[in-house]
C-alpha cells in the first residue's frame, strides 16, 4: 500500500510538471509572435503599406539658408525651400571702398543676381579701397613731370617705380604699409606706395624692378584688384579668353582705358597713354579745346598729339569747372611758350610753330623731327654721331644757323680725305645715310660720302639739304652733291669738288653756296631727286 501511495504521488507530481511546461510553451510562443507582428507593423508603416481611413500628413520640404556676411555688420540671411531661387542682397557702399563682388568658400568672385538653393550657402563681400573722384575739384595739380630738360618722353615706356606711386597717390586712403621689396629703399620717392601696394595684395614678389618699364598687362592686373569685372566679352587679336589676365582686359576696354583690340598685352605703355588711363582712374575728363598758351611749350610733345590734351592735363596745374563731357580749364600755370622757329636743346635740334607747339613725329619740308622732337635721320646710331659731331664743332650760344652751316660745309671738306668707296646711278636713292654713317666714323670717302656727311650735318642745323646722285662735266662723270634752298633760290654745295680743287688742283675753288649762274660751267645733271 505504502509502494502503491508513492507510485500515485509520483504520477501526480508528472502531470504538474507536463502542464507547466505546456503553458510554458504556450506564453513563448505568444510573445514570439507578438514580436513578428510588431516587426510587421513596423516594415509595413515605413514602407506606408499600413492604409488607414484618416488622410496622410504630407512631410516638410527641407529648407536651405543663404548667409550673406559684409564687414562690421550683421550677416544678412534668406531662407527658401530646396530648388528655391532668392536674390541675392544688394551689398551695402562703404565710404571709401569699391564693392567688387560676393566671394564664395573657394575665393571666386562674382556678382550674381540670384542664386538657387539646393544647399546652404555662404557668400562674402568684397571690398576694394576706391580711387578718390577728382570730377567735382575746382582745382586739378600735376600729378606727371617734365624731366630736367622739359622733356615728357610721351613714347618712353611709363616706368613701374613711377606707376605704382601714382595710383598710391590716388587711392581714398591714408594707410601705410610695410611691404618690403629687395630693390626699394626708403629714400625712393614710391617707397611708401609700393610697401602698401604690396600689403593690399595688389603686387607681389620680392623685387618691384621700379627702373624698368611697365606692360600692359601688369598695369591692369593692378587695376583689376580695385573694380569689379565688367562681364563683357571682347575679341582680342592677341589675348585669347583662356588667358589669364583676359578678364582684366576686358576691363580695361568697358572702362575705356584702351580702344586698340590688336594690343599687345606684354608691350611696354607709353607715358602719353598712361596718361590717360591716370586722368580716367582720377575722374578727369581733360577738354579737347586745350591750346599752347594755357600749356606753354612741352618740347616732346605736338599740340597735334592724339593724347595732348590727357599730358597737359597731368603736369600743368589748372583751375577748372565741371563743362558737357568733362571740364573746362579757367587758369593754369603754364610752362614757358616758345617763340616760332628753330631752337637747340644741347645739341638736338627742335622747331616750334606758330601756336607755340613743338613738331615731333612730323616733318618740315625733307627735315623730319622724331618721338623726342628733335631732328632725325631715322638712324638712331647715325644721330649720335651727328650731334656728337656738332658739339666738338659749333659754339651754340655765339654762333648763328648760317655760322653753323659754313662751320660744317669747312670741316667736311678740309677734315676728311678721299677714299675710293661706292658709285651710284644718276638718280638713285637711299643711299645718304649709309654713306654719311661712313664718312662720320672713318673719315675717308668718295664725292657721295662728302656729300651725304655735309647733308645730314645741314639738316641738323634745319637746313632742308638734298643729296643728289647725277654727273658732272662734260664727260659726264658720276658724282654726288648737295643743294639747298633759300628764299626760293637753289644754291650748290659740293665739298668733294673744293676738297679735290685743293689738295690736287692746288688752287682755291669755293663750291660753298653756289648759286645757279655759277653753277652752269660744271654742268651738273641729275634726272630725279631724293631727300635725305
Amino acid at each position: 500500500m505504502a509502494e502503491k501511495g508513492k507510485q500515485s504521488e509520483r504520477a501526480a507530481s508528472q502531470k504538474r510538471t507536463d502542464g507547466g511546461s505546456v503553458f510554458t510553451h504556450i506564453v513563448i510562443s505568444v510573445l514570439v509572435l507578438a514580436v513578428l507582428a510588431l516587426g510587421l507593423l513596423l516594415f509595413m508603416a515605413k514602407h506606408g503599406l499600413i492604409f488607414s481611413s484618416a488622410p496622410a500628413q504630407p512631410q516638410e520640404a527641407a529648407r536651405y539658408t543663404l548667409t550673406c556676411y559684409i564687414p562690421d555688420a550683421a550677416p544678412i540671411t534668406v531662407s527658401a525651400e530646396a530648388g528655391t531661387s532668392v536674390s541675392v542682397p544688394e551689398a551695402p557702399q562703404i565710404d571709401g571702398y569699391t564693392f567688387l563682388g560676393w566671394a564664395d568658400a573657394g575665393g571666386n568672385v562674382s556678382l550674381p543676381d540670384e542664386i538657387v538653393l539646393n544647399l546652404d550657402v555662404e557668400l562674402s563681400a568684397r571690398y576694394a579701397i576706391a580711387f578718390r573722384d577728382e570730377s567735382g575739384e575746382s582745382e586739378h595739380g600735376a600729378y606727371m613731370f617734365l624731366d630736367d630738360g622739359g622733356y615728357f618722353h610721351p613714347s618712353a615706356g611709363m616706368l613701374r617705380g613711377e606707376t605704382v606711386e601714382i595710383i598710391y597717390s590716388i587711392l581714398d586712403t591714408e594707410a601705410v604699409g610695410s611691404g618690403k621689396f629687395a630693390d626699394v629703399q626708403k629714400s625712393d620717392s614710391f617707397y611708401r606706395a609700393a610697401a602698401t601696394l604690396k600689403d593690399l595684395g595688389v603686387i607681389g614678389g620680392s623685387r618691384l624692378h621700379p627702373d624698368e618699364p611697365m606692360t600692359y598687362r601688369e598695369l591692369f592686373e593692378i587695376l583689376a584688384c580695385f573694380f569689379p569685372r565688367s562681364g563683357e566679352s571682347f575679341s582680342f587679336e592677341n589675348i585669347p579668353e583662356s588667358d589669364a589676365d583676359y578678364p582684366a582686359f576686358c576691363l580695361a576696354v568697358s572702362r575705356g582705358w584702351i580702344e586698340d583690340l590688336s594690343i599687345l598685352p606684354d608691350g611696354d605703355i607709353p607715358r602719353g597713354e598712361a596718361a590717360h588711363i591716370f586722368n580716367l582712374l582720377r575722374g578727369r575728363r581733360a577738354p579737347a579745346d586745350i591750346s599752347t598758351a594755357m600749356v606753354g611749350t612741352i618740347l616732346d610733345v605736338s599740340a597735334r598729339d592724339r593724347y595732348y590734351a590727357d599730358i597737359a592735363e597731368a603736369v600743368i596745374d589748372h583751375g577748372c569747372v565741371s563743362a558737357e563731357g568733362g571740364e573746362k580749364w579757367i587758369s593754369s600755370k603754364p610752362l614757358e611758350l616758345r617763340e616760332e622757329g628753330f631752337f637747340f636743346v644741347d645739341a638736338a635740334l627742335h622747331y616750334i610753330d606758330d601756336t607755340g607747339s613743338a613738331y615731333v613725329n612730323e616733318s618740315l619740308g625733307g627735315i623730319t623731327f622724331g618721338s623726342d622732337g628733335a631732328v632725325t635721320t631715322g638712324v638712331p646710331e647715325l644721330d649720335l654721331l651727328v650731334r656728337a659731331k656738332l658739339l666738338e664743332l659749333m659754339d651754340f650760344d655765339k654762333m648763328t644757323r648760317e655760322q653753323m652751316l659754313r662751320n660744317a660745309y669747312d670741316y667736311v671738306t678740309y677734315h676728311n680725305s678721299y677714299l675710293r668707296a661706292n658709285y651710284y646711278e644718276t638718280g638713285e636713292t637711299g643711299w645718304e645715310n649709309d654713306e654719311a654713317y661712313r664718312m662720320l666714323t672713318t673719315g675717308k670717302g668718295n664725292c657721295y660720302c662728302f656729300a651725304a656727311e655735309f647733308a645730314v650735318l645741314a639738316k641738323a642745323l634745319g637746313y632742308d639739304a638734298k643729296c643728289y646722285s647725277g654727273t658732272i662735266g662734260v664727260g659726264r662723270q658720276k658724282h654726288g652733291w648737295v643743294e639747298i634752298d633759300f628764299d626760293g633760290v637753289t644754291y650748290v654745295f659740293d665739298p668733294n669738288i673744293e676738297y679735290e680743287e685743293h689738295i690736287y688742283m692746288h688752287r682755291t675753288t669755293c663750291m660753298y653756296r653756289l648759286p645757279p649762274d655759277r653753277v652752269t660751267g660744271w654742268y651738273y645733271a641729275k634726272e630725279a631727286t631724293a631727300e635725305t
